[in-house]
């Protein structure tokens, strides 16, 4: 069967609040953008080129902000919150019956996904979780696999046969391969996946398994400004791809030609400035400076770690901070 996708971007995103006042998650610009284009490109390196997505809050720009996308998109406006069980079902519904590959809409990361996805279909898999490896004392390691890779814990459901195995314990990236057998497990209404299809399928000793992204691999969740900012440093750096961005220069900077960039600005290394966006006299951008298209940087300012949005403008002394446009007068630090 055919492959197919779904991203899980349903939500408030309070977390990401103030920056979500302004647009839904799924649109928030990410290294100039929107965030969930990073998981259509995963989606899209597997071949897929359906893909459902769930959203609520200002679900109607969802659509029109991925427009230009080449791939068929089914975006599901919920009317309440489904949970990423009832969100997976209700994406379901929209497409023809066939395996899909989900990934949660909040996370940038750079390791392939095809041979996770040619080792679940191998192993006849009914569903495989993406782990990553953490610390062993990490809050975040909630799911343990055995030696064959089978599924025995995920947080606190057990396989029947689970105790007394040695486990490696990883994880979850948010990103899953499901059957339609995993599917029709998930119950009417708001639900967890994990506690409800998964949990009914690791009773039924089902063969479902879990897959450890490679070690070298970048995962970041963006789910919060402290962390939106550090998702820029990691395209900033080098750690995440950045060929959308202007070419590096000799000096470790990304500025493109067509901005406006006064005499006396100083750019240092690991910033990018991109198209259209304005940089006045005497302003200085220091490490880990992002201005968007459109976003302007008034004279004499002096910006350290600060994303400038389109339409923002940016004065003074900023340090940590994400500068929004003039609507509802806030800024992110």
């Amino acid at each position: 069967m055919q492959l197919m996708g779904a991203i899980l971007a349903a939500g408030y995103g309070t977390r990401l609040r103030p920056l979500t006042h302004h647009l839904p998650k799924p649109l928030v610009p990410v290294a100039g953008r929107p965030l969930l284009e990073y998981g259509l490109d995963a989606l899209a390196r597997l071949g897929i080129s359906t893909v459902g997505i769930n959203a609520f809050h200002l679900a109607d720009a969802v659509a029109a902000g991925l427009a230009h996308r080449p791939e068929a998109l089914r975006v599901v406006h919920e009317q309440t919150l489904q949970g990423t069980g009832g969100g997976i079902r209700g994406i379901a519904r929209t497409l023809p019956p066939g395996p899909l590959v989900v990934i949660n809409g909040d996370a940038l990361f750079d390791f392939d996904l095809a041979p996770m996805v040619a080792r679940h279909r191998a192993r006849g898999a009914m569903a495989t979780l993406v782990l990553r490896a953490v610390p062993a004392d990490s809050p975040f390691g909630r799911v343990g696999i055995d030696s064959a890779g089978r599924l025995q814990r995920v947080a606190e459901i057990a396989a029947p046969d689970a105790d007394g195995k040695t486990l490696r314990i990883g994880a979850y990236t948010g990103i899953q391969i499901i059957e339609p057998a995993l599917i029709a497990a998930i119950p009417d209404g708001p639900c967890d996946i994990l506690r409800s299809a998964y949990a009914r399928r690791l009773a039924e000793k089902a063969p479902l398994y879990g897959d450890f992204a490679p070690r070298d691999g970048i995962w970041l969740d963006v789910g919060n400004p402290a962390r939106y900012l550090a998702a820029h440093r990691a395209f900033l750096d080098g750690r995440l791809a950045g060929e959308h961005l202007p070419a590096l220069d000799d000096g470790g900077r990304r500025t493109a030609a067509t901005a406006d960039v006064a005499e006396g600005a100083i750019i240092e290394p690991e910033t990018a400035v991109l198209p259209g966006a304005r940089i006045g006299a005497g302003a200085r951008l220091g490490r880990g400076t992002f201005v968007d298209r459109g976003g302007n940087v008034a004279p004499g300012a002096v910006l350290e770690n600060t994303v400038v949005w389109p339409g923002a403008v940016a004065r003074g002394a900023m340090r940590d901070t994400v500068v929004l446009p003039a609507k509802g007068g806030e800024e992110a630090r």
